[in-house]
């Protein structure tokens, strides 16, 4: 028998999420929602979760529009 733990599915909406994180100009609310189809405040609350599972998340806000990214560097 294996103790190994089995590997979760990966979510693509997750993985988008981080793919646009992880772009140098990173990515707004409203263009992760499109992306995912989610709505702003579920965009918010995954953002939160990654925070919440040691993602470094940098806001910039330019005018009244945030921008998240993944700081660069950060060890995953």
């Amino acid at each position: 028998m294996s103790n190994d733990k089995p590997k979760r599915a990966s979510n693509p909406k997750i993985e988008t999420l981080l793919k646009m994180l992880r772009r140098k100009s990173g990515a707004s609310l409203d263009e992760i929602a499109k992306a995912t189809n989610w709505q702003p405040h579920s965009a918010r609350a995954m953002i939160s979760g990654l925070k919440k599972k040691g993602h470094a998340i940098a806001r910039e806000k330019i005018g009244k529009i945030s921008r998240y990214s993944i700081v660069s560097g950060e060890a995953e």
